[in-house]
């Protein structure tokens, strides 16, 4: 039973609790994305996304609904040469602004927040602008929290609480430098351990988390007394919400493309009914924040000054693909074949963050694509070892559960029988692999030496750094090159009979 105190007069009400209602807002894995871009999956390839056109989103629905929150999954950096540009003496600081102008009310802490390494994240997360949030996330230099667990928001008498989380493998996702300094925590314990914190000051949980979709169904059956999963990290793009184990997972795609909108109905401390949709943050459709759209315009300016030089054009669509060969996999690998002249070239294929639309290419389409601090390197392998790499690289593909690697020089041809890989061949420039031979690759640091074991299946030897930045070094390439420029579309990593 509950009391209210209302103008003096006691109210004690008994089962007939009131229902109350409350709009959540949520946007993850930003990734930069601060202007509008062509729509290329609509016919009229209209503008879309942006912090301008979602100003004007959350203004919409804030005007006709004072019982609102604005959530972000994490993952704000990496993505555009803004999150580079040093503003309030904190690089990034530019979108923790316009955060700031949106009115979000808390983010999770991401992955790709630690891309510029530990003291960058102590200072982006320690700003006033937003509230970032992580359970899980240890300082090792002052043995503390890095921010805080969650926050308690008020809103139309709805007391809810919002815990942040970040995925337990971090390690696996991140360079080796950039965690040293941090200890992540079990992602379910951690959870319940601030649900338990908070649940009796609050009459709604939320788990704000950067875990991805298929982690995040496993954290709904690991955890009780939450209601409500907000998102990020695999870019999925729920346009229902998914109901698992009596919790409400949902997720916004990414790149700032669309708003998610979660209605939901509460009552003694329980969902009685909820609603959830994305709106596409379609340019034409939203009245944008003035002052939003004036700060985007001043960086935007910036960025096309110094990126918006053409280097090249694309005689076809250059495209990416994280499960197989793909055209625009070829051709990275291609011109680190063709400059380095090993017998292979290899690359993560999430380290390539954007495709190309065949005709101009400008600088910006290539810091965008390959936004990571990314150092060519070259290394020796013996044959045994490419074996071994050809086998991670074959269970990977199988598994459909890890991204493979975009290559050059090497060709990959397997059959499988119940997902079971049999008859594997390696060629390397069109030659049976020899298991006493030696040879010379060239890849990034970011594979040889912070995700080695997860890439090749072992830790190379003489790796010798050539201080050269993969995205410029492309740059370079792409300008030399004949143009048009067509990549060849083959597979190089072949499931026979698929």
């Amino acid at each position: 039973m509950k009391t209210w105190v209302l103008a003096g007069i006691v109210l004690i009400v008994g089962c007939a609790a009131p229902r109350r209602s409350l709009t959540i807002l949520h946007t993850n894995d930003i990734h930069g994305h601060f202007v509008s871009e062509r729509a290329s999956w609509r016919s009229d390839s209209a503008m879309v996304g942006g912090f301008g056109a979602l100003s004007g989103a959350l203004d919409s629905v804030r005007n006709a609904d004072k019982n609102t929150i604005y959530l972000d999954a994490g993952d704000l950096m990496t993505g555009n040469p803004i999150c580079n540009m040093d503003v309030d003496e904190t690089e990034g600081g530019a979108l923790l602004h316009l955060l700031n102008l949106c009115e979000c009310d808390a983010i999770a802490l991401g992955n790709h927040e630690f891309d510029l390494g530990p003291e960058h994240l102590r200072g982006f997360v320690s700003t006033d602008k937003v509230n970032w949030l992580s359970a899980n996330t240890v300082d090792n230099s002052t043995d503390s929290a890095l921010c805080p667990s969650y926050k308690i928001i008020e809103r139309g008498g709805v007391r809810i609480g919002v815990i942040g989380l970040i995925l337990t493998d971090l390690a696996g996702v991140v360079s080796k430098p950039a965690i040293t300094d941090f200890t992540i925590t079990d992602i379910a314990k951690s959870a319940q351990k601030a649900i338990d914190e908070i649940d009796g000051k609050t009459d709604l949980i939320i788990l704000l988390t950067h875990n991805g979709v298929d982690k995040d169904k496993e954290l709904a059956g690991a955890v009780h007394g939450c209601d409500i999963i907000v998102g990020g990290h695999s870019h999925t793009r729920l346009s229902d919400p998914v109901f698992e184990n009596n919790v409400i997972i949902v997720q916004a795609g990414s790149y700032l493309k669309n708003l998610g909108v979660l209605n939901v109905d509460i009552q003694k401390d329980k969902v009685t009914r909820y609603k959830g949709q994305l709106v596409e943050l379609d340019v034409a459709r939203f009245a944008a924040d003035p002052d939003v759209v004036d700060y985007c315009k001043r960086f935007s300016n910036e960025i096309d000054r110094e990126y918006g030089e053409v280097i090249a054009t694309a005689g076809a669509p250059w495209e990416r693909s994280y499960v197989e060969s793909s055209t625009l996999g070829n051709l990275l690998c291609d011109l680190l074949l063709d400059g380095y002249k090993t017998d292979f070239a290899l690359i993560n294929s999430g380290g390539i963050r954007k495709d190309v639309m065949a005709g101009p290419v400008r600088k910006l389409d290539i810091v965008e694509m390959l936004p990571f601090a990314n150092f060519v390197n070259t290394f020796e392998v013996s044959g045994a070892e490419l074996l071994t790499l050809a086998a991670k690289q074959v269970k990977s593909q199988i598994s459909g559960k890890s991204e493979v690697l975009q290559m050059s020089g090497i060709e990959i041809a397997y059959e499988s029988d119940d997902d079971v890989p049999k008859n594997v061949q390696v060629l390397v420039n069109g030659v049976q692999a020899d298991s006493s031979a030696t040879y010379r690759g060239v890849s990034i640091d970011y594979v040889l030496k912070s995700q080695a074991e997860k890439y090749l299946g072992f830790k190379p030897r003489e790796t010798e750094e050539t201080g050269v930045l993969l995205s410029d070094y492309i740059i370079n390439a792409l300008s030399a090159a004949s143009q048009p420029i067509y990549p060849k579309n083959e597979k190089r990593l072949i499931r026979e009979g698929k």
